[in-house]
């Protein structure tokens, strides 16, 4: 009995020995910030009074301190009111503030306004330096009817539901190529005009396949046919152009 009770102390020492020093994470005397997530979305609506706000979080509350930061993607429809987030002594968190003319100038597009912590001295550890802000106008849709859409691309047609946003000439096919993955465009000054946008295809080899707008030039409106000249994309390159073609409900 005594030989196993000392093998067993021998064990315990041992795997004692063998454990990881476990290294203690301090605040030091930086700004320790972090925004709260990576991703951020907003939907913007009129009770918005053309503006909203982005948050950054911050560890070290001992004193008031400001953190620049590098904003881009804004593309002249918004502006920060500043470029840094302003903390006051006390202060967990501080915002910009981003605004914009009207929301009447937004059709359905997303705006991606990306945010980067400009001195990695001021950010947390495991903390996000950067998000990515996505501002979109929130748009009520209607149903217009089903009418055909014809694809090249495919060499298939089949019945298509379209939507039309009550706020503005804005357009979704939804579930178009496939579930979950609406085609949207707009019509302006009786052009058509989209986004590069995901169409629901995942190539085993290459990903997701978008529509782009390489040839956008080239879509046509004849009376109730929309025809899309559309750049059929992967990461890895194009798969050529196609003419997508729309016949309008009645």
């Amino acid at each position: 009995m005594k030989k196993i009770l000392l093998l067993a102390i021998g064990i315990l020492f041992l795997a004692s020995a063998c454990e990881p020093e476990r290294t203690k994470y301090k605040l030091g005397d930086g700004v320790e910030a972090s925004f709260p997530s990576t991703i951020v979305k907003f939907m913007m609506v009129a009770a918005d009074n053309n503006k909203f706000q982005v948050e950054m979080w911050r560890g070290n509350t001992k004193s008031a301190v400001s953190v620049p930061v590098t904003i881009t993607g804004t593309e002249g429809m918004f502006t920060p009111d500043k470029q840094a987030f302003d903390f006051a002594a006390g202060e967990s968190k501080a915002y910009i503030t981003f605004s914009y003319t009207s929301l009447n100038a937004f059709g359905g597009k997303p705006y991606n306004i990306k945010i980067t912590i400009t001195d990695d001295a001021n950010v947390s550890k495991g903390g996000n330096k950067v998000i990515t802000v996505t501002a979109q106008r929130k748009l009520t849709f209607q149903s217009l009817g089903t009418g055909t859409f014809t694809s090249e691309f495919f060499e298939e047609a089949w019945p298509q539901e379209l939507q039309k946003a009550i706020e503005a000439d804005y357009y979704r096919m939804p579930d178009c190529y496939y579930r979950n993955y609406p085609i949207e465009f707009s019509i302006e000054s009786g052009k058509i005009k989209f986004d590069k946008q995901p169409m629901g295809y995942v190539s085993s080899t290459y990903g997701m396949c978008s529509w782009d707008t390489e040839y956008l030039e080239y879509c046509e409106i004849d009376g109730n046919t929309y025809t899309f000249a559309v750049d059929f994309v992967v990461d890895a390159g194009s798969y050529g152009g196609y003419f997508e073609i729309l016949e309008m409900p009645e």
